[in-house]
């Protein structure tokens, strides 16, 4: 018998658990989006109706926060402040002066939006009730009531809540509040006993007023923006927005005009010759993109680039031969301009002589090689040999030295590198363009420059007896 039952308990469990396993599996889609939270300020006029008239107007203020448990019932808690008085008409009787402070808990019911009719109530007709904890500081003609009425409190009361924007909206509301102790009676400062601890006649605190509220809240944990309180939504909005996308979608037509295996609804031609080829979306095949369709095409492959005649065939060119190509290569070749070189934008070296000399030294062999390299370099090219000294001497023995050096430089390249005499043109300066600004010696002064010839003539040897001391390399043919 134990067996059995053991073995009965372990089936019921096994089953137990497929169910869960069945429900954990399952998917439902919640209609019920998140919403926001309600934060509001509350301004009135309280009042306690008692043993002893209400004197109007007294003042209240207070706060409160209300969070929706779906879109009829929800929760709010508020804290409050009250201040009132009461007096008797007649002179010398009975007054009372009370402060109110209480904190409570309600369930509020939106009874209107049981309606599913528009997306949003602009009016909502609210009922509520709950439970809270006050306190009071009474005072009887002049004189503090003691014990203070204190302690649970029961409210009800009932409302009209107006929706301006999906941030704000205004309330109306009354509400009607019970001490739940011995005291009840105390709150206007007047007992009215009937055997001294049992109260015959309560006194109920009133609290007509107005209420500022405002939905606060961002988004949802999906990043969706939240919903405005759950009270003023239709409840079945959002149910009904994914009904309205179903009704939208097209009804399944499988109509297909043309035959070609795509229904009319996707069709982007639904009159493709019969026996066409087509694409997915039902338009005659161009596989080379030609603007020929295959069924018409001759070449359904055509080499891209060409153009194509009316049965789609590419006009591709005769090949060329290789005389067509030599002939087309050279014609380019003779078509290049090649740039005249800018000889006037050329460095050419200055050749320097020792002082009172103009032989040529061989640390400046070097710079005569230069010189003549570009000149064997460019055969259409003529230059300037310039002499100079420095500033010391007579003037006139400085022009015979720089004639000298300039005669000199010249006798080297012919001799040397076998430069033709009337490539090179001879100039002197003497101590006219010196370099550097001394009057003393200085070697950057006693120097030979070239450069190309723009139109020079040659100039002849200065009147003068011979200056400087050296020799000349040239030869008999050099045409000193």
């Amino acid at each position: 018998m134990t067996v059995r039952k053991l073995t009965f308990a372990l089936l019921l469990a096994f089953f137990g658990l497929g169910l869960a396993a069945q429900d954990a599996g399952s998917t439902y889609r919640s209609f019920t989006p998140a919403d926001q939270w309600e934060v509001g300020v509350d301004l009135g006029t309280p009042m306690i109706l008692g043993d002893i008239p209400a004197k109007f107007p007294g003042f209240g203020g207070g706060l409160h926060i209300r969070k929706s448990l779906g879109h009829v019932f929800s929760v709010r808690v508020s804290g409050l402040y009250a201040s009132m008085k009461n007096e008797d008409e007649a002179p010398g009787t009975d007054d009372s002066e009370t402060a109110w402070f209480s904190g409570s808990g309600q369930l509020v019911m939106t009874v209107n939006n049981l309606r599913f009719d528009k997306p949003y109530r602009k009016v909502g007709i609210n009922v509520f009730g709950g439970l809270g904890y006050s306190s009071s500081d009474v005072t009887l003609n002049g004189t503090t009531v003691d014990p203070n009425p204190s302690g649970a409190t029961v409210e009800v009361g009932a409302g009209l809540a107006f929706r301006f924007n999906s941030k704000f909206n205004l309330g109306l509301e009354y509400t009607v509040a019970q001490l739940l102790s011995d005291k009840q009676d105390l709150l206007d400062g007047k007992n009215k006993s009937g055997d001294g601890t049992r109260s015959v006649s309560p006194d109920f605190f009133h609290w007509p007023h107005l209420s500022l509220n405002f939905n606060i809240g961002g988004k949802d944990k999906a990043g969706n923006k939240k919903s405005e309180p759950l009270y003023w939504a239709n409840p079945l909005e959002t149910a009904g927005n994914a009904i309205s996308e179903l009704e939208k979608r097209p009804i399944y037509d499988p109509t297909d005009t043309d035959g070609d295996g795509i229904i009319d609804a996707i069709d982007d031609e639904d009159n493709s010759p019969a026996g066409a080829r087509v694409d997915t979306k039902g338009v005659t095949l161009d596989s080379d993109m030609d603007k020929v369709p295959n069924y018409m095409d001759k070449e359904p492959f055509s080499p891209p680039g060409y153009t194509v005649d009316k049965d789609g065939v590419a006009q591709v060119p005769k090949p060329i031969s290789e005389a067509d190509v030599n002939r087309i290569v050279d014609a380019k070749i003779a078509a290049i301009k090649f740039p005249t070189p800018q000889t006037n934008e050329w460095f050419l070296p200055m050749v320097n002589f020792g002082d009172n000399r103009y032989d040529v030294r061989y640390s400046e062999y070097e710079k005569l090689y230069q010189v003549a390299t570009v000149l064997k370099n460019n055969p259409g090219l003529k230059m300037v040999a310039v002499g100079h000294t420095d500033a010391r001497g007579p003037e006139g023995y400085n022009a015979v030295l720089s004639y000298n050096r300039a005669k000199a430089a010249i006798e080297a390249l012919i001799a040397q590198h076998g430069v033709s005499r009337d490539r090179i043109i001879l100039n002197w300066a003497g101590e006219t363009t010196n370099l550097i600004p001394e009057k003393g010696a200085n070697s950057m002064n006693r120097r030979v420059e070239f450069r190309v010839a723009k139109g020079e003539t040659e100039m002849a040897r200065p009147e003068g007896k011979e200056a400087g001391k050296g020799s000349f390399k040239g030869n008999k043919d050099a045409g000193y």
